[in-house]
């Protein structure tokens, strides 16, 4: 296998790795069914049973036929991890002063992904509910330092053809215009095209490790380098890799561990890696770290001018 794959890519006409079961083709209307409110309750069973009756058509995921939509742990994970959402199915995470468990939770996965993933001393972040809020909130940081430290309020995001279609999303929220490079035959950046593209505009340049359609994890030396020397921020997202290359690393050194691809790399200001992929949790759970505390604020929306008191929240759930 090589270093820069989780899989073997061939050229630019073979087929990226896309589960037809992630596009949809039904509609959600109900085909038959109630269409006004019940008039009257139901059992406990009657509801569970009507639960389970919707569920028919849906795909097995725990057969392994769900490739990127659900990840199975095998037995015992699942029976761990379901029973562990159940102690906290009803306690509020946005605030983790009525509920310090889960500021403690929180503390504690940020802490073992920083380590996983070699953040330095300082290292700090916040649990979201998925890969697609880490990227949101990574791009809205970028765009506030960017902002704040070097004055852009045009701001610009550069990514490769193959990076995920939530820093589109995150652009066309947030308002930064997407700065688009091709690949090259090995399915990496063209890192000349990604060097041409950075400006005085540039508030975020994008790493994958890896990336979604082929599974190859970018240059983010070469990358980190070029968002370090543009005073932009630079994001990976790991949200695939972010808990199985650590332990590639470790059972394989002489194939994985290098190039570093993580906040090993100087210039790498954040990453983000899913907790709920690989890492065999339910849905929605993802880590997103910054290289530091100063970092992190950027995330952090603070607001007092409300009747209702200071709404401080970090992410976009809350």
């Amino acid at each position: 296998m090589n270093r820069g794959h989780l899989r073997q890519s061939g050229n630019h006409q073979s087929d990226p790795i896309v589960d037809p079961i992630a596009t949809p083709t039904r509609t959600t209307e109900p085909a038959s069914g109630p269409k006004r409110f019940p008039g009257s309750g139901s059992s406990a069973d009657q509801v569970l049973a009507e639960l389970n009756a919707k569920k028919g058509d849906d795909v097995r995921w725990d057969e392994g036929r769900t490739f990127g939509l659900v990840f199975n742990g095998g037995d015992e994970v699942r029976y761990v991890a379901e029973r562990a959402a159940q102690a906290f199915l009803h306690e509020n995470a946005l605030n983790t002063a009525a509920f310090p468990s889960l500021g403690a939770i929180q503390s504690e996965l940020c802490a073992w992904t920083a380590d996983l993933l070699h953040g330095p001393e300082g290292t700090a972040g916040f649990v979201t509910s998925g890969g697609t809020e880490s990227i949101l909130c990574a791009v809205e940081a970028a765009r506030e330092r960017a902002q704040v430290e070097r004055g852009v309020h045009e701001p610009e995001i550069v990514l490769a053809t193959s990076a995920h279609a939530a820093f589109h999303k995150a652009a066309h929220l947030f308002g930064l215009r997407p700065r688009v490079v091709d690949v090259t035959a090995d399915w990496t950046p063209d890192l000349n095209a990604m060097a041409d593209a950075v400006n005085d505009r540039t508030a975020l340049v994008v790493a994958s490790a890896p990336q979604y359609p082929q599974g190859v994890v970018d240059p983010v030396e070469d990358i980190a380098k070029m968002a370090a020397d543009s005073g932009a921020s630079c994001h990976v997202d790991a949200c695939m890799g972010g808990f199985v290359l650590p332990f590639a690393t470790m059972e394989e050194p002489d194939m994985w561990s290098a190039p570093p691809w993580d906040l090993a790399v100087e210039g790498v200001t954040s990453i983000s890696a899913d907790i709920h992929k690989l890492g065999y949790a339910p849905k929605g759970v993802s880590v997103l770290l910054h290289r530091s505390k100063a970092l992190r604020r950027y995330q952090t929306f603070d607001f007092d001018g409300w009747l209702g008191g200071r709404y401080v929240t970090p992410n976009l759930q809350g």
